[in-house]
Order: structure tokens, then sequence, then C-alpha cells
């Protein structure tokens, strides 16, 4: 949804911009992308381009990173990630599916894709995806001009969240890898809950012992060299 906070219309306490997609056409005018699942952070990049990156929790068989656009279809509930999903059986894709929509807009892929804890051919990384943000520090320069994104938690047997980093890449997904951190090896063992980027461009974590909004376990962890 894109809407305008800072103006109001005849029926609503928000106004809503002229040049969203559906203004003037069939669909609600305060849609921006549609075909997203679950859509759990998202953040825009600082630096470059100014995309805006978001993370989409999948059902029970990938995770995916989009790249919002204007209008864009991302595919669900006909795809999971760059695969076919099966609305009889979560857990099967299907053989094949469009690559359209009713009205011609194609389905656009994630940038990025990781199989979900769950899934039953295994290698699963995450239980959900977290959107995080694209490094535009100084503090870090490996990590300058690449995203920074991570899991709620690896498995579904407790607080064990995880950071990865990926590049990006001209054609086809972008390869990512964990992100190794000194002072938590393996994983943070904690809930990966958010990301927050500062003025500068650092990157800073949200996370905490609770799977849920409760406890005083919280804390706010910064990158550092």
């Amino acid at each position: 949804m894109r809407i305008d906070v800072n103006t109001t219309s005849a029926d609503k306490d928000y106004g809503i911009p002229p040049d969203n997609p559906f203004v003037g056409h069939l669909g609600k005018d305060e849609i921006w992308a549609y075909g997203l699942r679950n859509p759990y952070r998202f953040s825009f990049d600082m630096g470059g381009e100014h995309w805006l990156y978001l993370g989409d929790a999948g059902q029970s068989l990938y995770e995916e990173i989009d790249v919002i656009t204007k209008g864009g279809n991302y595919g669900w509930n006909v795809k999971e990630g760059t695969h076919c999903f099966n609305t009889d059986n979560d857990l099967r894709e299907r053989n094949a599916c469009p690559v359209e929509d009713p009205q011609g807009k194609p389905l656009i892929d994630p940038v990025i894709e990781a199989k979900n804890a769950a899934n039953p051919e295994g290698g699963g990384l995450m239980v959900t995806i977290v959107g995080g943000n694209v490094y535009r520090g100084t503090a870090l320069p490996a990590l300058s001009g690449k995203y920074i994104f991570g899991s709620y938690s690896a498995t579904f047997a407790g607080p064990r969240g995880k950071l990865y980093v990926a590049r990006k890449s001209a054609i086809g997904l972008w390869p990512f890898e964990q992100l190794n951190l000194k002072s938590f090896p393996n994983n943070i063992g904690q809930w990966l809950k958010g990301f927050g980027q500062d003025q500068s461009g650092e990157i800073y974590v949200a996370a905490s012992k609770e799977a849920g909004p409760q406890g005083t376990s919280g804390k706010i962890w910064k990158l550092v060299q």
C-alpha cells in the first residue's frame, strides 16, 4: 500500500498519491504492488538507485526477498519464490504454472530465494525470512553496497536467528552467504525481529529471546568491526 498521510480525502483520513498504479483503473487505489504473501520488513536503499527491498515470508517451501516496483505482481499464490505453488499440497510443487496474471502482467521473481526449514527436500535455512538493508556505512567496508538480511530462526526448535549477506547479480538469483559474527559464531541465539539503519548507513539488529512481543529480553545490536 502507498498512501499520503499528510492529506485527506472526502471519505478517508489520508490521501491517495495520484501516480499510484491503480488510480483510474480497476483495483484499489491504495495498492502499490501485489502478489505478496506475508511481507516482513522492508527498506529503501540509501544509495544507488534507492530500490525498495522487501522480505516476503513463504508458506512451507521457499522464502524470498523482492525488489518492489510500481504495480508489480510478485506471484503469490501462483508462485512461491521462483517455484510453482501447489494450493492442494503446500509441501509439493506444481510442475508448471502461469508466467503472467490474467491482465497480462508478468509474475516477478525474487532476487533472493532460500529454502524454508520445513522443505521436505532438506537444506532449509530458515523458518521465516527477515528483510534487511543495503549497507551504506563506512565501518565495515567489505560489506559496502551489499544487502544484509536474516532469518527469524534457522529452525523451529528455538531462537537461532542468523544473518546473511548478498551481492547483486545481473542475471538470476543473487548469491548470498551467512554473515559470521565474532560474538555469535553460529547463530545469534535469539529470535531475529528486524533491522535498522542510521543516517550514516550503519546497520542495527533487533532481536529477542522471546518469540512474540513480550518479555524484557529484547535488545538492539550494532554491527561493528
